[in-house]
């Protein structure tokens, strides 16, 4: 029962070889924290930016290493990520997409058969880079990264092209950028940004020998590592568990800024899907739509056969869970396409 673990009754105490634990209520879950002198749980600052975030296997939740500041809101200040003002399609975060279930959506700012450039990806929040993972698909570099706030919100960004020199030193300490091959790479230690830094300069994929591939756009998933979103709970999908239970609509709510929200909303899909898990604001009425393929909405579906896993063993160090893969939404297949 180590410190940052669930547990199950406030003030219940136990102990991690010599260390002391009490069961604490943080940001609405019970979890174990390190006793003081008095038996109480120890109270770091509130607010500090040393709090982490990892992902408990046994118990499959996110876990702080201690009391989370308060997430301010909204999570993604005006423009301070990327520029939805001169987007022209997105798709939404948590629908099938290239045979498999996407907790991620992302935006394109070319029609299909151009590339734009000058597209500028940004940290929206101070945070940590705790993964990243770059490769090439028929000749063209491509890297992503995940970064996490201390309050508990992570950013999911791939199909970047063109990194900043200060992401270049992150993505240098990785394994060799190979075909294809797109696993992530834990950070350890994760590396700190400030909001604000640029993470690349180009995205997508400029080859005009690809047209399918053809095209400027970005990977974009927010995940609420405080707690899982109820609309995903009970859905059973290929999709790593700490992404296909804890993203969320980026495109609703108060995570974007209200002017980026209303962009987003206006919007056309890329794919031509108005079906999502996680949004509702722009879905179609209920039995006239087409139902999401790769997931089962019941859980006494739990036991059918489902999907296949996506990615290979990695190596030591790297891991295969959620990594984007080659059929990734605004790339590839006439499904894909824009709606130009």
């Amino acid at each position: 029962m180590p410190a940052g673990g669930s547990c199950t009754k406030a003030g219940a105490k136990a102990k991690s070889g010599t260390v002391a634990l009490v069961c604490t209520r943080v940001s609405g879950r019970l979890v174990w924290r390190r006793a003081n002198a008095g038996g109480a749980a120890s109270q770091p600052s509130a607010g500090s930016s040393s709090v982490s975030w990892a992902w408990d296997h046994v118990r499959s939740v996110w876990a702080p290493s201690g009391i989370p500041p308060k997430c301010a809101y909204p999570i993604i200040p005006a423009g301070g990520l990327l520029d939805f003002g001169s987007a022209v399609s997105m798709v939404q975060p948590g629908q099938a997409r290239g045979g498999s279930f996407k907790p991620h959506g992302g935006l394109r700012w070319s029609n299909y058969g151009q590339y734009v450039s000058g597209v500028r990806i940004t940290a929206p929040f101070d945070g940590v880079v705790t993964k990243a993972w770059h490769y090439t698909t028929d000749g063209t570099y491509q890297f992503g990264v995940d970064i996490i706030s201390p309050c508990g919100f992570m950013v999911r960004l791939g199909h970047l092209r063109t990194p900043s020199p200060a992401f270049s030193r992150i993505l240098a300490t990785l394994p060799r950028a190979a075909p294809d091959d797109s696993r992530e790479t834990l950070l350890n230690p994760p590396v700190a940004v400030k909001a604000g830094t640029v993470i690349a300069t180009e995205v997508g994929d400029p080859n005009p020998a690809n047209p399918d591939s053809l095209g400027t756009f970005a990977d974009f998933g927010l995940v609420d590592l405080r707690a899982p979103n109820p609309a995903a709970s009970s859905i059973a999908t290929n999709a790593a568990k700490e992404y296909a239970w804890y993203s969320v609509c980026w495109a609703e709510g108060e995570y974007l800024a209200a002017s980026d929200r209303a962009i987003a909303a206006a919007l056309p899909f890329s794919n031509g899907d108005p079906v999502s898990i996680y949004c509702r604001g722009r879905q179609v009425p209920v039995g006239l739509g087409p139902a999401p393929v790769g997931w089962q909405a019941s859980p006494s579906c739990a036991g059918q056969r489902g999907l296949p896993s996506i990615g290979v063993p990695a190596p030591a160090g790297r891991s295969t869970v959620g990594a984007p893969t080659r059929d990734e939404p605004l790339a590839r297949g006439p499904a894909e396409r824009p709606l130009a």
